[in-house]
């Protein structure tokens, strides 16, 4: 092949001249130089330089063609072109033939430059063998270059074509066109029909491109034409198979244009496997089930399978799996539907594990795909065909997810994702699909969506909101809202619903357990064993109102045991769980209402934490335990950590926030934190209120007075409910420390004149020295840091211009200075029985000091509390109640009066226990029921003393009056109309109120009334606030019943006034045995102005269990 492109090189310089670089040129143009190696390409420009023995060089005739061997700009060897020519020794070891060997040699020899005498006997052998006949190109090069003129006596022998076998080349031609690899080791052979310079070079570049590891085949029509194209015979299937590696269109038209030999069958099936390759199903089984392990039949295999999807045929089992095996050979897998009829045929032949096998590889697309992988999950448990079908459920169309939800076997986790998708489809026809579904999961969530979507179902499936109720755990709070009107309706629509099939008598006597109020509770006893049963009761016994309190760790931990082990459905088990945080919770707060030991207390705020660290905590819990962090102000860190990750902008968080930081005694950052909560809370006045009074708390102990200050400025409502005494505590102290002293010894003289003339008394240095006495002992009797304040004070009374010293506070200097002395009680006693010469409660005051300066002894204390004792029942007939309270060391008792909302909250607590099955009544825990049980229990521990006043009485008793009127009382949880009319009548209502009425009315001297108090001036002094009270109270849909001053009917109703006249006559009186008065009331008329009533009237307000023990403990 090489000579036929050396002789068409040689006989382009016919026409060339005699000029050496225009030969040298013209040699060079022909498409055959393209395709010789430098070795030969030398052979052709000595031709070109007409090289003779004299001139033997290649590069006569001009210095073109040389070129530097080495790096650029650096030193090499110049090379020129007649460096090509061979050596000696590689053209003797080379394959090519004796007529080129014979050539080099001699060559080399005319030059005789390193030629070797050795070679001689090399050129004679090549002589020999030349003399048999050479190709005509050395004769050619014999005439053009005179040094190898001696190649012109050899015979010239006739050029034949390569003697190929067609047909073999034909069969060597199955292969697959697309493959480089085949069409690479194709092109290597012989072709067997001859060609010439131009097709050689087109082939030479296909080769080439294939050499080079990243063919683009797509190129190869360009480099084919003219050449390669219009071929017949063999040389049209050489085209048509280049034309199908490139992907051209006209290969098909080539190939079918073939005809005859093996060269036509092999045509035939190249065309065969394009149409497949382009989607014609025409002969797609012959394809498909083809013999053979050549190229081509592997090729059609794998083409005719890869489109078995539009086959049309109707395939066996064994068919579909010997496609599989075809595809596996190449990594790849049977078209998913393919796979799925497979799969579908293999359940039918009940061949359930090699199915699986199947699905594993395929992904549902299709109805017809969820019913085959149902089928095997409910047959094998497969959890990858679970899996696959949770996967695509989102993809479904809407028959496919119905048949997820609705399937037999398959887990409950995929039917409530196929619940979910369907019910974001919005699709109302499956409503109840999804519902009963999420029913099964216990899904909350899904529940609660269903119902935010159609709300009216609310009224079909009550029984399904309350556990939702007592269930969700949504972190979003604005959710409350909407929760909590869904169970309204629930409760005002389940007397007239029907059993729901999808609760279980289990499910539905613990949702009325959770509730409030247990019914039906045997079939909870039923799923217990002994152990839990035992445990159940006991616990419920301690936490009745009845109960001790005290709950062993060791039966919860025993109840948690046999729940545990319990055959329950996802629903029940998690009902029991909510029980069992229920009882937890009731526990805890228990410890928290009783106070006492402290391991017990710190136990309970322990347990709060874990509880609000569950995963899944519930909102009520969350709830019951920011209830519980508000009314006893105790840190809990992982009810923080929950409102961060779920209400982050919530006012709880603060509020929660605050108490840990009062906790670790960082008050300052404590009440920004309440200011805080304060601040979000503004649509809520009294909730708001509370709040920012604990707020100006904190920053007095943390001496932030300017804060304070500001926070009184800004907020005229909020500064109507403080008191004018801790307004000017803040101030006096804020003055004190911007070093405005002046100022502040100015407003204190200002408010001493203010409360003499207010008290109607003639302005003199005494009553307001008096008054001065009365505020050293402010922070004393509220529990505030006494500086700067005290000391302000002082500087005050100092300044008053007479020469009354204040015997008093001089006593008590002289006091002050004994105790830090010899520390003598009798001396102390001389004291302060001097002082009681002219003001008893002046000496009993002295005393108290002493007893509870922390400078005496046990013994000595308990002298002075026998001395204080004597001189108290000596003088109780003239010292007022009001007066009394800042006397501990007397241990009187306070009287509390109890407002008719707690007396309903124990009516309600009474009829529960009556109406439950069990008789233990609500498992429910409310600030609420937490206050009127504290007060019984400390009424029966005989810390207080219980009266309930007669406007108090005749309100409840009206409200009781029969028993429909008091079922309204119950509208936030459910009871059986049937089971209230069978327990309940008006005759044994009133027994019941009675009842309540003399446990919470125990004090032997509260008959009648005294006279009436004037109210308005104190009312009207304070009508912003009972102005936000009565917006608040219709806001919320309670229109008050109020009583109007001066044309504004916005005051306390009569009711309320008349229980505040009470108690401030009692404040009044000298009762001996009665050391303080309280008001027990949940109402906002006195909790927000609480403070004021008691600098104005002498009693003060309680509202939470909390509040009750700090006066009590």
């Amino acid at each position: 092949m090489m000579e036929d492109y050396l002789l068409e090189c040689i006989d382009s310089l016919d026409k060339a001249g005699t000029d050496p670089l225009r030969r040298k040129k013209t040699v060079q143009r022909p498409k055959a130089w393209s395709l010789l190696p430098n070795e030969w390409r030398a052979l052709a420009l000595l031709a070109a330089s007409n090289a003779s023995v004299d001139t033997p060089s290649i590069e006569s005739g001009g210095g073109a063609g040389r070129s530097r061997i080495g790096r650029r700009g650096g030193r090499g060897r110049i090379r020129g072109t007649e460096d090509w020519l061979s050596s000696p020794e590689k053209a003797l070891a080379s394959e090519w033939s004796s007529a080129y060997r014979l050539a080099v040699l001699l060559v080399h020899q005319n030059r005789g430059k390193d030629w070797v005498s050795s070679l001689e006997s090399q050129l004679d052998d090549l002589r020999k063998e030349c003399d048999l006949g050479i190709h005509p190109v050395w004769e050619a090069l014999a005439k053009e270059a005179p040094i190898l003129a001696e190649l012109g006596r050899f015979p010239v022998t006739e050029v034949k074509g390569p003697e190929i076998d067609a047909e073999s080349w034909a069969v060597a031609s199955e292969i697959d066109p697309q493959d480089p690899i085949q069409v690479r080791g194709w092109l290597s052979l012989e072709l067997p029909f001859r060609t010439n310079s131009e097709q050689d070079h087109a082939l030479h570049a296909i080769r080439r491109d294939l050499a080079d590891g990243k063919p683009r085949m797509n190129m190869w029509l360009r480099k084919m034409k003219p050449s390669l194209r219009g071929l017949r015979a063999e040389g049209a299937l050489l085209e048509g198979i280049l034309l199908a590696a490139s992907s051209s269109d006209q290969a098909l038209e080539v190939l079918e244009g073939i005809e005859g030999g093996e060269i036509g069958v092999v045509a035939k099936q190249q065309a065969r496997l394009i149409r497949i390759r382009s989607g014609e199903m025409t002969d797609w089984k012959e394809s498909a089930l083809r013999e053979g392990e050549d190229g081509l039949s592997t090729a059609m295999r794998v083409a005719a399978w890869r489109e078995a999807e539009h086959c049309g045929e109707v395939l066996s089992a064994d068919e579909l799996f010997r496609g599989e095996s075809v595809l596996a050979e190449v990594d790849e897998q049977l078209p998913n539907p393919v796979l799925w009829q497979l799969a579908s045929k293999l359940v039918t032949e009940d061949k359930f594990d090699a199915a699986v096998e199947i699905v594993e590889k395929a992904e549902i697309e299709s109805p017809e795909h969820v019913s085959t992988a149902l089928t095997l999950v409910s047959s094998t448990e497969s959890d990858h065909v679970s899996q696959a079908i949770l996967s695509s459920i989102p993809e479904m169309n809407e028959d496919g997810v119905v048949s997820v939800i609705a399937g037999e076997g398959v887990a409950i986790g995929t039917r409530v994702e196929a619940a979910r998708e369907m019910l974001k489809r919005d699709s109302i026809r499956h409503t109840d699909l999804v519902l009963n579904t999420f029913v099964e999961a216990a899904d909350v969530d899904g529940m609660l969506a269903v119902f935010e979507e159609s709300p009216s179902l609310a009224s079909v499936y009550p029984q399904r909101v309350l556990l939702c109720w007592h269930l969700y755990s949504s972190g979003d709070m604005a959710d409350k809202g909407g929760i909590s009107n869904l169970r309204k309706v629930a409760l005002s629509s389940i007397e007239g619903s029907s059993k729901d099939p999808h609760l279980s008598d289990t499910s539905v006597a613990l949702i009325s357990l959770l509730d409030g109020l247990a019914q039906e509770v045997e079939s909870i006893h039923e799923k217990l064993d002994s152990d839990g049963l035992r445990s159940l009761n006991e616990v419920r016994r301690a936490l009745s109102v009845e109960g001790d309190g005290v709950v062993r760790e060791t039966r919860i931990n025993s109840l948690l045991e046999s729940v545990g082990k319990a055959n329950l459905t996802t629903l029940e088990r998690r009902l029991f769980e909510a029980l069992i945080v229920s009882l937890q919770l009731n526990r805890s707060s228990m410890d928290l209402q009783i106070g006492r030991p402290k391991t017990r207390v710190e136990a309970a705020v322990k347990s709060l934490g874990n509880l609000s660290w569950q995963n899944g905590v519930t909102m009520k819990t969350v709830r019951t335990v920011t209830d519980l962090v508000v009314e006893y102000n105790i840190g809990v860190p992982a009810l923080e950590e929950w409102y961060r990750q779920h209400a982050k902008a919530s006012p709880e968080l603060q509020v929660v926030r605050a108490a840990i930081l009062r906790e670790k005694g960082d008050r300052l950052n404590a009440a920004r934190a309440y200011k805080d909560a304060a601040g979000k809370l503004g649509d809520d006045f009294e909730k708001s209120s509370l709040v920012m009074r604990k707020a100006l708390i904190e920053f007095a102990h943390s001496a932030g007075w300017n804060e304070a200050v500001s926070i009184i400025d800004s907020n005229p409502a909020l500064a109507s409910t403080v008191t004018s005494r801790f307004k000017l505590y803040l101030r006096t102290s804020d003055h004190h420390v911007a070093e405005r002293r002046n100022q502040a010894g100015s407003e204190l003289m200002a408010f001493a004149a203010d409360q003499v003339e207010a008290n109607g008394e003639v302005s003199i240095a005494e009553d307001r020295e008096s008054v001065l006495e009365g505020l050293l002992r402010y922070p004393e009797e509220h529990d505030l840091p006494s500086e700067p304040f005290v000391g302000r004070v002082r500087a005050a009374m100092k300044n008053l211009s007479t020469v009354w010293t204040g015997r008093q506070s001089d006593v008590e200097r002289r006091v002050m200075i004994e105790l830090r002395g010899r520390r003598d009680p009798n001396e102390v006693t001389k004291l302060a029985m001097g002082v009681a010469e002219e003001d008893p409660f002046g000496g009993l005051r002295i005393l108290e000091k002493a007893i509870y300066s922390n400078l005496l002894e046990e013994g000595q204390s308990e002298t002075l509390k026998k001395t204080q004792r004597a001189l108290f029942t000596s003088h109780s007939g003239i010292i007022p109640i009001k007066e009394r309270r800042t006397l501990k060391g007397l241990s009187l008792k306070p009287l509390i009066i109890v407002d008719t909302n707690i007396l309903i909250e124990a009516l309600k607590d009474d009829l529960l226990r009556e109406l439950s099955v069990d008789n233990l009544g609500s498992l429910d825990w409310t600030v609420e029921r937490a206050f009127y049980w504290m007060l019984r229990r400390r009424s029966e521990e005989g810390r207080v003393v219980l009266h309930v006043p007669p406007a108090a009485e005749g309100e409840f008793m009206h409200r009781a009056r029969n028993s429909q009127s008091v079922l309204k009382l119950f509208s936030d949880m459910y009871i059986e109309k049937s089971i209230w009319d069978d327990s309940i009548d008006d005759e044994f209502l009133v027994k019941r109120a009675k009842s309540v009425l003399a446990t919470f009315d125990n004090w032997s001297k509260g008959a009648g009334r005294g006279d009436s108090v004037e109210l308005d001036g104190f009312l009207t002094k304070h009508r912003d606030v009972f102005l936000l009270i009565d917006e608040q109270k219709r806001k919320i849909g309670r229109a008050p019943a109020r009583t109007s001053i001066n044309g504004d009917e916005i005051y306390p109703e009569k009711g309320d006034r008349d229980i505040m006249s009470d108690a401030a006559n009692i404040a009044a009186a000298c009762y001996a045995d009665i050391g303080s008065v309280l008001v027990a009331t949940r109402d906002s008329d006195f909790r927000l102005v609480s403070r004021a009533l008691e600098e104005e009237f002498g009693f003060g307000v309680v509202g939470d269990a909390q509040q009750l023990n700090d006066r009590v403990l």
